[in-house]
């Protein structure tokens, strides 16, 4: 199980990023749904940071199923995933030949389309596949601009705020729907390279 989560992670975190090197995303986020238990760990927030090409850090949240406390940190060709409740980690060089840090907001989904979308690019992903621009609509309080584009068999909604940052995005399909909602989202933060090392106290140990 280990290696599987390994080696989900690394396909998700190698190849093409797009954020600009002197301004660093933060987005904290979680899952909604109707189907999903407020005790789930897929509904509580996870926290990503993403500098350039070459930097990000990936804190999820503890899961009381397998008791692991997830980060991951990837400085390319350097990616470090340690569990923080045992203080220990795996260390692994990402093989190359291109170096780029790419974080997916729907590693999981089945189309292969969606997974090609990331954080930070969001409205442009939505530009650029063409999305249709819907009525406003009002969620939470927050009047928001909507696009709306076909996936495969997914219908994919960007809410968008008026300070054009992303509220969340909806994903439906037949007999499905739920959304990851942004609880924080700010583009702009000042790069803290802190973030992209390993704490003091992790036992490393290289990857096999």
């Amino acid at each position: 199980m280990k290696k599987l989560l390994i080696s989900l992670l690394l396909a998700s975190l190698t190849s093409g990023a797009q954020a600009a090197d002197d301004k660093m995303l933060f987005a904290e986020y979680r899952v909604v749904s109707a189907d999903l238990a407020a005790s789930s760990p897929e509904a509580r927030p996870r926290k990503v940071w993403r500098l350039g090409m070459e930097f990000l850090r990936f804190e999820d949240t503890p899961n009381p199923e397998t008791g692991a406390h997830i980060l991951v940190i990837v400085h390319e060709p350097d990616i470090w995933i340690i569990d923080r409740n045992k203080n220990e980690g795996q260390h692994t060089v990402d093989p190359g030949p291109h170096y780029a840090v790419h974080f997916p907001i729907f590693p999981r989904e089945a189309s292969e389309k969606l997974k090609k979308l990331e954080f930070g690019s969001e409205l442009r992903f939505f530009q650029d596949s063409g999305a249709a621009e819907l009525p406003p609509q009002t969620v939470d309080g927050i009047k928001c601009k909507l696009y709306r584009l076909k996936l495969d068999d997914r219908e994919v909604t960007l809410f968008l705020k008026p300070d054009n940052l992303p509220l969340q995005i909806e994903v439906q399909s037949a007999g499905v729907k739920y959304a990851v909602r942004f609880l924080r989202y700010d583009p702009d933060q000042k790069p803290d390279m802190s973030l992209f090392k390993v704490p003091p106290g992790i036992k490393i140990i290289e990857a096999q």
